[in-house]
């Protein structure tokens, strides 16, 4: 059996479908399964660092454990054998939880039905329920105008970055992300990162999963709309510090120069 460094990632998915990486947790982007997301966060550490890295994951809720290293340019491979999870893993605890609300590990929809995280007034509330359920039936920019409507009244009433229009603001992000607008999800991602940042500081993980999804979305774009938004990219990193930042900011600027010589 290949031996595990103790530098490995560590991933750990608690018997109620949490997920933490490293200990802070971690979930999912709409329509994209738990075991899907924690592949691509790896694939893009990895293709930051321009190194393999290695993670051990321990799955609480299917009981068993397995090592995996990830290549720099994302493939995958076990390293040694699958093995079942003891019933009392010695694991880190995990009473310290992050603030912001986590969906129900049962629910179905990519829009969890429990948004917004913050209560919302009558009647927006109950839009914006209306305009979860349209996105969960893939009427993407039927949901997407009803968003964007709810977001100029909320605008228009408190601010844009009022925590109600921020509450909007990430189910619009979630429906770009859905109907893959990833130029329109880079710009709200952005902005929602930017606001969090204002209102909680820049370590907090609301703060750092949104700019990982201004990131996600950033690494989708066509080559030109990369190179065009990459200064947008890289100023939002150097504003708000994530884990290897500096390590992102460098794959940023490779890929725009591979872009430039492509043309």
């Amino acid at each position: 059996m290949s031996a595990i460094p103790p530098d490995a990632v560590q991933v750990r998915i608690t018997p109620d479908g949490i997920c933490f990486i490293d200990e802070e947790y971690f979930t999912s982007p709409p329509g994209v399964t738990l075991n899907e997301a924690v592949l691509s966060h790896l694939q893009l550490e990895a293709a930051a660092l321009e190194l393999p890295i290695q993670a051990v994951i321990q799955d609480e809720q299917a009981r068993y454990t397995t090592s995996i290293q990830i290549d720099a340019d994302g493939i995958s491979h076990p390293l040694g054998h699958q093995s079942q999870v003891p019933d009392r893993p010695n694991l880190p605890p995990t009473t310290a939880l992050p603030t912001p609300a986590i969906p129900p590990s049962n629910a179905t929809d990519p829009i969890p039905a429990d948004r917004p995280y913050e209560p919302l007034p009558e009647p927006y509330r109950g839009r914006l329920s209306s305009t979860c359920a349209t996105a969960n039936q893939d009427r993407f920019p039927e949901a997407a105008r009803d968003a964007d409507q709810l977001l100029a009244e909320l605008s228009t009433l408190y601010g844009p970055s009022h925590l109600y229009t921020l509450a909007v603001g990430l189910v619009r992000g979630d429906i770009a992300w859905l109907s893959h607008d990833y130029r329109y999800g880079l710009q709200i991602w952005i902005f929602i990162a930017r606001s969090w940042h204002f209102h909680l500081g820049p370590k907090h993980s609301t703060t750092v999963r949104a700019v990982g999804n201004a990131l996600g979305c950033w690494g989708r774009l066509k080559p030109e709309d990369a190179n065009a938004s990459a200064p947008h990219v890289v100023r939002l990193l150097q504003d708000i510090t994530i884990p290897n930042g500096d390590s992102v900011v460098q794959a940023i600027y490779r890929r725009t120069q591979r872009n430039d010589l492509a043309n």
